[in-house]
């Protein structure tokens, strides 16, 4: 790989409409790239050169990479990072991902949670565009940044990275167990729900529920926890 296309495109998280910056690697004394060896402490040394109006001390970030916090002792090729990868960066000052679940409102939560119960039983369409967002690892990122305190639920994370397991929670009979719970899951998947309508009309017309008891779903919960939660959250 040339130096030319040796970088990392670096996005702050307070400035989501502002361009990325290119962050090009130096390169080693053999004049290869050396993305994979690079560690996450040297890409913070790299990205406050760089920013250093914005970010001026490596100790004062996170860095923030499909959802998953990256720790200094580990390498960008331990994250799966290539040329052309973008990392958000986070502030330590910040209160996200520090700050508290936001308060759920309840009555709204469960309107929206009926509206995209609907739509993700009645239209493919819509099913389909939610998992698209939420398979796409920018688009993570920025719900995880919008949504206070889902950064440090694992479980919350777990369920916005599974298709059976969101599908489970995404149900108005599940919000007296989540809102307690896990706030931020909520917040979050009505996000995703207000992401996708506003580009992919919502089905019109009521379609069957299909609802089961919430301790059904409870039991599912439990089930899927116990046997895939190891697998589907990977360790920060």
């Amino acid at each position: 790989m040339s130096l030319s296309e040796c970088y990392i495109a670096v996005k702050l998280a307070d400035q989501p409409l502002a361009p990325k910056s290119i962050l090009k690697l130096p390169e080693t004394e053999l004049g290869e790239c050396p993305l994979g060896g690079c560690s996450i402490s040297y890409l913070k040394q790299l990205i406050t050169g760089k920013l250093q109006e914005s970010v001026p001390d490596p100790e004062l970030i996170d860095l923030i990479y499909c959802g998953r916090k990256l720790r200094d002792d580990q390498t960008l090729e331990f994250y799966g990072i290539q040329s052309g990868s973008t990392v958000h960066v986070l502030r330590k000052s910040w209160p996200e991902p520090e700050q508290k679940p936001e308060p759920v409102d309840k009555v709204a939560a469960v309107r929206e949670f009926r509206v995209l119960h609907t739509a993700l039983h009645s239209s493919p369409v819509f099913r389909d565009s939610v998992f698209k967002m939420l398979g796409n690892k920018e688009s993570l990122d920025q719900i995880i940044v919008a949504t206070p305190g889902l950064s440090s639920d694992p479980i919350a994370l777990g369920v916005l990275q599974d298709k059976d397991l969101f599908s489970v929670f995404a149900d108005p009979t599940m919000l007296d167990t989540l809102i307690p719970t896990h706030p931020a899951l909520v917040n979050a998947i009505v996000l995703v729900l207000h992401s996708v309508a506003g580009s992919t009309p919502l089905p019109t017309g009521e379609s069957s529920s299909r609802s089961m008891p919430s301790s059904s779903y409870r039991d599912i919960v439990k089930m899927f926890l116990f046997k895939r939660c190891h697998q589907i959250i990977k360790p920060l």
